[in-house]
């Protein structure tokens, strides 16, 4: 468990720095990899993928967001650039709401029901898929779509990924559904960011 949880750390904190350089260095294709909620969940959820048990993934996802936040910050700072109250309270709220969804979410994906394994995958998927239409509907003007349509193209990846495990119908329906309403509520609470 200290073990996994030290790896989740570790790589979260490293991902984060890069966050901070990636936001200046990467292509404008692709730059908003560096400046995405979206990748940040597919980190977090990914890292919590790999956990041994159920506890390890909610703790995993909320850890690795707080490490990629620690990592941004701690690069930024290095860099010069000032980091902001609001930055840091957000994030770090989304590391104690999201994180545990995503680990949790994770883990259902692997080791769950049919049921599960949808409402898991789902969830990431509308992260996925939601801040995508976001990226295409709302700062499409000053950002590259690609990118954003790269987003929606891995939240139906995850969503049909999740489906393929499981070999399952209602896996296909849950993820289908759960994304639909996560995006939608994505979408909701950006359009108030």
């Amino acid at each position: 468990m200290v073990r996994s949880l030290a790896v989740v750390l570790v790589t979260g904190f490293v991902l984060g720095v890069l966050t901070s350089f990636g936001q200046k260095l990467l292509p404008d294709e692709v730059s908003s990899f560096a400046n995405s909620s979206g990748s940040w969940s597919l980190v977090a959820f990914l890292l919590a993928l790999r956990a041994p048990r159920l506890g390890v993934a909610l703790v995993g996802g909320a850890l690795a967001l707080w490490a990629l936040l620690a990592g941004y910050l701690v690069a930024s700072e290095l860099r010069g650039f000032a980091t902001s109250s609001w930055l840091v309270t957000f994030w770090g709220a989304a590391g104690l709401v999201a994180g545990p969804a995503l680990g949790l979410g994770a883990w259902w994906s692997r080791y769950g029901t049919a049921v599960q394994g949808g409402l898991g995958a789902g969830t990431l998927a509308g992260v996925l898929v939601g801040e995508g239409v976001y990226g295409l509907t709302v700062v499409g003007d000053t950002t590259a779509p690609e990118y954003w349509w790269g987003q929606v193209g891995a939240g139906v990846l995850v969503w049909l990924v999740a489906t393929w495990w499981h070999r399952s119908v209602t896996t296909f329906a849950t993820a289908l559904v759960t994304g639909a309403g996560v995006a939608a509520v994505f979408l909701a609470l950006y359009d108030r960011v």
